[in-house]
């Protein structure tokens, strides 16, 4: 009778305890975009979303075709995948595309050079101050 008590108790702990983890991190989802409730990630999926975003120091993930992101404040990293995506953000540290005719638009960068670190693989993606 002791271990069935004891087995029974420790199932509602791990039972709680990964209902308590599991909504830790909330999000919003709609349609393929996601956004954290803590403003530190966003990411579209999909194709042809015109959105418009504020983010402080999180990251940022377009996969997907002819998306456009608009976002006010900066990002540590901008990644990008797809083809014919646009991002046009404020501040950016490191961005990354791969695909065809992507392009991360940007204000300044907090690097020493004022430009963000780049790796692009395709054609036609281009990181570009505005």
């Amino acid at each position: 009778m002791k271990k069935i008590r004891t087995i029974g108790v420790l199932a509602i702990l791990v039972l709680t305890t990964g209902t308590a983890f599991s909504q830790s991190r909330k999000t919003e989802s709609t349609k393929g975009v996601e956004q954290t409730d803590n403003h530190k990630m966003i990411k579209v999926e999909g194709v042809g979303h015109k959105l418009n975003y504020t983010l402080k120091g999180g990251n940022v993930e377009v996969e997907g075709g002819d998306n456009t992101v608009t976002i006010k404040g900066s990002a540590k990293k901008v990644s990008v995948s797809g083809t014919g995506n646009k991002v046009y953000i404020d501040s950016v540290d490191k961005v990354s595309i791969e695909g065809g005719n992507n392009t991360v638009y940007y204000r300044t960068s907090g690097t020493k050079s004022g430009k963000p670190d780049a790796a692009l693989t395709g054609v036609g993606n281009k990181v570009v101050k505005r």
